[in-house]
């Protein structure tokens, strides 16, 4: 653009595979670790606390291998002083440092071996470690998790985005992402808890989506549509035995396996990279859920309801072609490369916050890829684009300028790290510095929603890590 201006079930044993039914699980694990408030808690002291990736980071002289850090809310916001810097030289994590190996994706996070403590999950391509939280924070290493067999009963982990919810509703965190199992393309879910010493699962689901729902599964988003307090599962990809046309369907969680709701009408083709967000957008008691296409720069908005989607409100996308939406929709903006839901003004409802990492600002020259957030506020009838706004490292207060290639908004979170009731808005930006990367925290409030007045930054070096570190905040869990 140019700028203008858990509730807890029991889970029952079955054997029905490749119909929504489930493989033999065990019982809950008692929750014997405090559990914390709304967000990534990590080392359970009730605040929420901030992944950030940083994979071109340079680890014992391997250049490129990757980190991945953690800076721990409290009473005063994120320390920096604390934070963890792990990476797969830390004792107990699977692998070593290989040079380009770029350990990045900072995916997803819960409470996977029922222990109160929030665990964070790093994906790439067809290899997940999970890093196990703890009361000393991400300190106890980690596992990788058990990549399957190609058995109907034990199907294969994919490549693509992971899922973290409690789907069958025994108060344990499981693990969804795109499975096989020898015969079929589908989904796999890995019933937690599971073992920090193998990676195994309690039971394993596996959905045939091509035979059952007609889908080529390319994507899963975790969340409760529903408002059962059973996590669902949304599978998005492309329609089989047909044209390819985008299609999706919501699978809901059940104590006995997955129930098919629901479809899903968001713009999915078969890619592996769609962003996220849930929240209530409406405060009607169902959450919603946002995604990314930033291909198309455009996001998807789907309304939750008993059986997944709801017909009212009714889904709709947003481009910055919208009526209202700041900016213009130009080729290359990436406008949904990232999104994060909350409550940025205190009115009740949530809001969205969009990136657009390759958005170029008023001057080309000096701007191109320099990026941008925007804020589409909740409401009544859900998102509004009335009071939209946009910032840039351009408005006031933000730290640092807009410059080429700095992609401000290559990542989001919402989190109120200091549990005053005013989250923080935190933005990636991984090519500011010379591809060094930094993370913007922006300050909201009842008056100003989000600004970047009093707005503060960090980066790699802040945390204890390298400052040569690359690419920091590239991907953000919290």
């Amino acid at each position: 653009m140019r700028a203008r201006a858990l509730t807890t079930a029991a889970v029952c044993a079955a054997a029905l595979l490749g119909t929504g039914g489930v493989a033999p699980a065990a019982a809950a694990a008692d929750r014997t670790g405090p559990v914390g408030g709304a967000g990534a808690d990590f080392n359970g002291d009730g605040y929420p606390d901030l992944a950030v990736g940083a994979h071109t980071a340079t680890v014992d002289g391997v250049r490129r291998a990757g980190v991945v850090t953690v800076a721990y809310g409290s009473a005063t916001g994120l320390r920096y002083d604390t934070a963890s810097v792990v990476s797969q030289a830390t004792p107990g994590v699977p692998g070593d440092p290989a040079e380009d190996g770029r350990w990045r994706e900072v995916t997803a996070h819960g409470d996977l071996d029922g222990d109160g403590y929030d665990d964070l999950v790093v994906n790439w391509a067809e290899r997940s470690t999970v890093l196990w939280g703890s009361a000393t924070g991400l300190t106890d290493g980690g596992t990788t998790v058990t990549p399957g067999t190609y058995r109907a009963h034990d199907p294969k982990v994919l490549g693509g985005t992971v899922g973290v919810g409690d789907v069958n509703g025994d108060g344990v965190d499981d693990f969804v992402t795109r499975g096989h199992n020898g015969t079929a393309y589908g989904l796999s879910v890995r019933l937690g808890p599971l073992d920090r010493t193998t990676g195994a699962s309690a039971g394993v689901w596996f959905r045939d989506t091509g035979s059952l729902d007609k889908l080529l599964t390319s994507v899963v988003h975790v969340g409760d549509l529903t408002g059962d307090g059973i996590d669902d599962i949304v599978a998005g990809g492309s329609v089989v035995l047909g044209s390819g046309a985008p299609g999706g369907v919501v699978l809901k969680g059940s104590a006995t396996g997955l129930v098919k709701g629901s479809g899903f009408g968001g713009p999915h083709a078969y890619s592996t990279f769609y962003p996220s967000a849930f929240g209530d957008l409406n405060k009607d008691g169902y959450q919603d859920l946002v995604t990314g296409h930033p291909g198309d720069n455009r996001i998807y908005v789907a309304y939750g309801g008993p059986n997944g989607v709801a017909t009212t409100p009714k889904a709709r996308s947003y481009t910055q072609a919208s009526a209202g939406v700041p900016g213009l929709d130009e080729e290359g903006d990436r406008f949904g490369s990232a999104l994060a839901i909350g409550d940025t003004d205190q009115d009740g409802y949530d809001d969205v916050i969009v990136g657009a990492s390759y958005e170029t600002g008023a001057d080309p020259a000096t701007t191109t890829a320099s990026g941008a957030i925007t804020v589409l506020r909740g409401g009544p009838a859900g998102i509004t684009t009335t009071g939209a706004k946009a910032l840039t490292q351009n408005s006031k207060g933000v730290p640092s300028t807009s410059e080429n290639n700095d992609h401000f908004g290559s990542a989001l979170v919402v989190a109120d790290t200091d549990r005053n009731g005013a989250p923080e808005v935190y933005v990636g930006g991984n090519g500011e510095d010379g591809y060094k990367g930094r993370v913007w925290k922006l300050p909201t409030g009842p008056s100003t929603g989000v600004t970047g007045v009093g707005s503060t930054s960090f980066h790699l070096g802040t945390l204890g890590g390298s400052p040569g570190g690359g690419n920091f905040g590239y991907r953000m869990a919290g």
